[in-house]
């Protein structure tokens, strides 16, 4: 697999959709001219993911509306994000490795205590692929803490996957799109999997695990299910 042409695919998306004058607001061209910036500023990587790899994305760590807008069940922002260190601290091996799919902090928590945090938190490497709340109005990335953030990684295996924030519009024959973002959205008939905390039970999920889901959409089978999680333990179970 070819990063370079996943980078190339990602610039045209987001290049159509910064552009678009359907029912896309000005805020949403605003965020898609930002991650074009982005995209041409940091680079993107191709991962050897060997050993112990789990993934999450969207953790909003400090964003109080985001337990409304997605119905996640907690009863504050503070209980929030103790759940979500808490299933860190849990899941993750001190010596593996755990990609962040985009958009970590918002609000009061996009401050050093976080990047701290993240600095000190359970696993060895600590890579962000950036979404759209990572990055200032100019494109800027507004986060540190991690050991490396690209605009896109792509891990190599069989399918072979590329990480975006944001889900690719189109992939060429056999590769799987692993996102973020589009948090809640019931899985689609397509190589995408989303990797939302609203998915996985707001935890990180094992790219072992992600891979097993990842054969079935690469050869045009789609589990049912009303989440990611559910789409993997129907396999698992079978």
């Amino acid at each position: 697999m070819d990063c370079e042409t996943a980078r190339q695919i990602y610039a045209k998306d987001l290049e159509t959709w910064s552009r678009s004058r359907g029912p896309t607001n000005r805020h949403s061209r605003r965020m898609y001219r930002a991650m074009l910036r982005m995209l041409g500023e940091l680079p993107a990587h191709m991962l050897e993911a060997d050993g112990q790899v789990w993934l999450w994305s969207d953790l909003h760590l400090g964003h109080e509306n985001i337990i409304r807008y997605t119905n996640r069940p907690f009863a504050s922002v503070e209980a929030m994000d103790a759940a979500i260190y808490a299933n860190w601290r849990k899941v993750v091996s001190e010596e593996g490795t755990l990609i962040f799919v985009g958009d970590v902090a918002m609000r009061h928590a996009v401050s050093e205590v976080t990047w701290q945090r993240v600095r000190e938190g359970a696993g060895k490497r600590k890579l962000l692929v950036a979404g759209n709340h990572d990055l200032t109005g100019s494109g800027s990335l507004r986060v540190t803490g991690f050991d490396q953030v690209n605009s896109l990684l792509c891990l190599k295996g069989d399918p072979p996957i590329v990480c975006t924030h944001l889900p690719l519009a189109s992939l060429p024959e056999g590769w799987v799109n692993v996102h973020g973002h589009t948090h809640d959205e019931p899985p689609q008939r397509s190589a995408h999997i989303n990797v939302s905390l609203e998915q996985l039970d707001y935890q990180p999920i094992s790219l072992e695990r992600v891979r097993m889901l990842a054969r079935e959409l690469a050869a045009g089978r789609y589990p049912p299910g009303k989440t990611t999680l559910e789409q993997i333990t129907k396999l698992e179970s079978e």
